[in-house]
């Protein structure tokens, strides 16, 4: 791993110089490597080296008065280069201007006053480096998390092809209807993102169902589709892992909820179902009807839609409903596509 570095950027050799000596205990115990800077330009030059050769600017303190490059204007560009280094601003009383910009365009974690104090100037940089290093091992480990559900899905995915390609071919479709009603519906990159990742995995229980259940052509019987419904519960003693994601196994546990209370296996009611396990209902439903299944022939869109509008806040919520409803043309392409 390279060096963890703390960026000072004053035009004056002297204040360096006072930073180096007063932060020499901090630096010691953060074990941080100390860089320096007489402008912004110089910084920037530094940071870019520094992202190079493999090494993390946590923290860059720098004045805001200086020639040419101003404080808030490095710190702009900063952000641009590294968005992870936590910025702290050093102003006089009138640089309020300076410190709005640097908050609402540089995401400034601290701004201090000149003549600084000491103590004050080591809080933050302690604080600085361990919340830089809290934020990079939450990151990590919904790294680990990612690839071990990738895993998951793969597997789920090559044991589903073994048995049904079709049913491969399902989660793969799903993913992509449920990635598509998230982003209308207007819910932020990382949701989309897991939801496509974690959906796949909404019948991952069905491994644990009887082959001539999951293939039956006709009626299942009470017997058959008790069975059938303990692949919510079987897909969820697989998750019932502490680092995976509780989006993973909500969408699991919950994608045959009903609106009304009606579904299973919980009984959960409107929104007490979360979000993604609605949004997955719809997706799984719709495959449902416009494919081609053992116990019928694929539905055409239109008669697929009016049999799900006609359950609009029964089964779905209503709002994701319409707004699946208003992308239906691409949902169908999805599903019919080569």
């Amino acid at each position: 791993m390279g060096r963890e570095i703390l960026l000072c950027v004053d035009d004056e050799l002297l204040v360096l110089e006072s930073l180096r000596l007063e932060l020499r205990p901090v630096l010691s115990d953060t074990g941080l490597a100390l860089e320096t800077a007489l402008s912004g330009e110089e910084a920037l030059q530094i940071v870019r080296e520094s992202i190079a050769a493999g090494e993390r600017v946590v923290c860059a303190i720098s004045d805001q008065k200086m020639p040419g490059m101003r404080g808030d204007e490095f710190l702009i560009e900063l952000r641009r280069l590294s968005p992870e280094t936590l910025a702290v601003l050093l102003t006089g009383y009138a640089d309020i201007a300076a410190v709005q910009n640097a908050i609402n365009q540089a995401e400034l974690y601290r701004y201090l006053s000149k003549p600084w104090q000491t103590a004050d100037l080591e809080m933050t940089i302690r604080s600085a480096a361990e919340r830089f290093r809290l934020v990079r091992a939450v990151e990590e480990k919904n790294r680990k998390i990612e690839r071990l559900t990738m895993t998951m899905v793969s597997i789920l995915e090559s044991a589903n092809y073994y048995n049904d390609s079709e049913t491969g071919n399902h989660i793969r479709r799903v993913s992509e209807y449920s990635t598509m009603i998230a982003r209308e519906a207007g819910f932020d990159q990382d949701f989309v993102r897991r939801i496509g990742l974690y959906s796949s995995l909404h019948d991952i229980g069905k491994v644990g169902i009887r082959r001539e259940v999951l293939h039956k052509a006709g009626k299942y019987s009470d017997e058959e589709f008790a069975e059938m419904k303990r692949h919510v519960s079987i897909g969820a003693s697989l998750l019932a892992r502490e680092e995976i994601d509780e989006m993973a196994k909500n969408i699991v546990l919950y994608h045959h909820e009903w609106w009304d209370g009606s579904g299973y296996l919980a009984g959960l009611q409107g929104e007490d179902i979360p979000v993604e396990a609605r949004i997955v209902a719809i997706a799984d439903v719709f495959d449902a009807l416009v494919t081609e299944r053992v116990y019928k022939p694929p539905l055409s869109l239109e008669q697929s839609m009016n049999m799900m509008l006609a359950e609009r806040g029964t089964h779905f919520d209503s709002d994701l409903l319409d707004v699946f409803a208003v992308n239906r043309h691409l949902a169908y392409w999805i599903a019919t596509k080569a």
